[in-house]
């Protein structure tokens, strides 16, 4: 989380950075927590977290991620996963007319101690984003100010060419 010092201000696109960490922490996703937030003309459309769909089990309650247990990395095992994805969440709150031209702000934590992980959407969830008409995605990259990827939307790896 970027705070500021004396009298320092945290920036617009830390804020909101920071907007995505908060509501990474309501994940309920056992391997990685992840935020996603969505603005339009400097006012927050819509948020989202990583987690199982309203009123179904998830990982939290049970203690056990299928894919930790099958010791899989990231974008493998995405079938198993009971969690729908931050940014799709956010996504589902809207209208496209709402989210044509807005950004999307996406923080990933690291359950165990906090830490900062480097965001990044998965293909499908970049496939939503292209769709809903979001400009640009803004990717925290460590927890200190100012650190982050900015990729129009566009240029997200949406599909894996094997």
């Amino acid at each position: 989380m970027v705070i500021s010092k004396g009298k320092d201000r945290v920036s617009k696109t830390d804020t909101y950075l920071n907007c995505a960490e908060v509501f990474a922490y309501r994940s309920t996703c056992l391997k990685r927590k992840y935020g996603a937030v969505i603005v339009k003309n400097d006012v927050v459309i819509s948020t989202g977290y990583n987690g199982s769909p309203r009123g179904m089990e998830n990982c939290c309650d049970t203690g056990e991620c299928p894919r930790i247990v099958r010791n899989m990395h990231q974008g493998d095992g995405y079938a198993m996963c009971k969690a729908v994805h931050a940014e799709a969440n956010a996504l589902l709150n809207c209208s496209r007319e709402q989210t044509v031209g807005a950004d999307l702000y996406l923080t990933g934590v690291n359950p165990e101690d906090g830490s900062v992980h480097k965001a990044k959407p998965c293909p499908l969830c970049a496939r939503h984003i292209i769709q809903a008409g979001i400009r640009n995605v803004y990717l925290r990259q460590s927890d200190n100010a100012n650190d982050f990827t900015v990729i129009p939307a566009t240029e997200l790896e949406w599909y894996k060419a094997e």
